[in-house]
């Protein structure tokens, strides 16, 4: 008798310590997203205008694009510590990319192709409130490592001049942001979501290395960009896993 009350005993004990996390609410989940976003590229944009006006003044005809919407994935994973809050570590990938060009057959050719890139990888925290249709409120923090890849020429053909440059340039810095969306979870544990919200991307002047041509010779050349700033609002909408609701 004493030895059957002793494995009652332990399994009692085996099954709340089984059970405490279900209570609890602890439990991992994953999110997986796509999305765009803007960048805000005050100083880029007004580089492309006073050069899109140097043209139209020479009597080109021109239409040039600013720098526009960037997109990419990101994906979550962590653990709910509570029915309504969760916490994980995160990662995404956002890019973008333009071209303005003028090329008149015999008098001038002019390219300038930049591309864009900001990848990140930080920590999350966000409220659910299941009750409001998934009402989420979220806010994260990353280190984020911003690229820069830029392809300039001029060729003007009266003048027989020629001038390339090629040049990338990075740096990394803290990213923040928040966002406002709804997140549900179905009987089985599978997640949608979609969200909105804005990302602090600030990079200022980056180092910027380049290979300066003449049409004779190239030589490299260090220098720094323009203040550039990836920061923005965007959009994303995803899936993903809660292993217990």
């Amino acid at each position: 008798m004493k030895s059957r009350g002793r494995l009652s005993l332990v399994g009692l004990a085996l099954s709340c310590v089984v059970a405490a996390p279900a209570v609890a609410g602890i439990a991992p989940y994953v999110r997986v997203d796509f999305g765009g976003s803007q960048f805000r590229m005050t100083d880029g944009n007004s580089r492309i205008r006073e050069t899109e006006t140097a043209f139209k003044t020479a009597g080109y005809t021109v239409d040039f694009h600013e720098v526009g919407t960037g997109y990419g994935s990101g994906a979550a994973a962590g653990l709910w510590l509570l029915p309504g809050f969760r916490v994980g570590a995160t990662y995404s990938l956002l890019k973008s990319s333009l071209e303005n060009y003028v090329h008149v057959p015999g008098d001038v050719f002019f390219a300038d192709e930049l591309q864009f890139r900001m990848s990140e990888i930080g920590a999350e925290a966000a409220v659910r409130i299941r009750s409001l249709a998934g009402l989420t409120l979220g806010a994260n923090v990353a280190r984020g490592r911003a690229e820069l890849v830029e392809a300039y020429t001029v060729e003007d053909y009266y003048a027989s001049s020629f001038y390339y440059q090629d040049g990338t340039g990075n740096r990394t810095v803290t990213t923040y942001g928040g966002y406002v969306g709804l997140d549900q979870t179905n009987p089985a544990g599978v997640v949608g979501f979609i969200r909105a919200g804005f990302q602090y991307r600030d990079v200022g002047r980056m180092p910027f290395h380049m290979v300066v041509s003449d049409g004779v010779t190239s030589s490299p050349v260090d220098g720094e960009t323009i203040w550039l700033d990836y920061s923005g609002f965007y959009v994303k909408a995803g899936v993903g896993f809660d292993l217990v609701r």
